[in-house]
């Protein structure tokens, strides 16, 4: 990488005459330079490979009340519905009191202090730290 933060890159020179010829010839598109398109081209495949996409986590708390959380999952691109009952949680997703889905839920700080508040009424849910 150069000192101004550009790095060289090597293409058949007929492949790059034909591209300055392009670049030349339409205007109306805005490319400027070769390197303007090629740039341009690079990102447009990047993009189509999903290459420059950051990578979320895979659970993500949406909301949640004295009664529940619900969990977006990305893997399975779906919102799981965890429900505190007094005789437990349940997992509307996984059909389980006990998944990765509730893990997730009673790990996050704001639905400990419900747990822990449901717990102080006599319901059976998960110590929480």
């Amino acid at each position: 990488m150069s000192e101004r933060g550009y790095k060289n890159i090597s293409i058949k020179t007929e492949f790059a005459e034909a591209i300055e010829e392009f670049v030349k010839n339409n205007p109306r598109y805005g490319y400027r330079s070769i390197a303007q398109f090629m740039e341009d081209a690079a990102r447009k495949r990047l993009e189509d490979l999903k290459a420059l996409e950051v990578q979320l986590p895979r659970f993500e708390q949406i909301n949640h009340d004295l009664n529940g959380v619900k969990i977006l999952d990305r893997k399975h691109r779906r919102v799981a519905d965890i429900y505190f009952k007094p005789e437990g949680t349940w997992c509307d997703l996984c059909q389980q009191s006990t998944c990765e889905h509730t893990d997730f839920a009673l790990a996050q700080r704001d639905v400990q202090e419900v747990v822990r508040k449901r717990r102080n009424e006599g319901w059976k849910l998960p110590e929480v730290v």
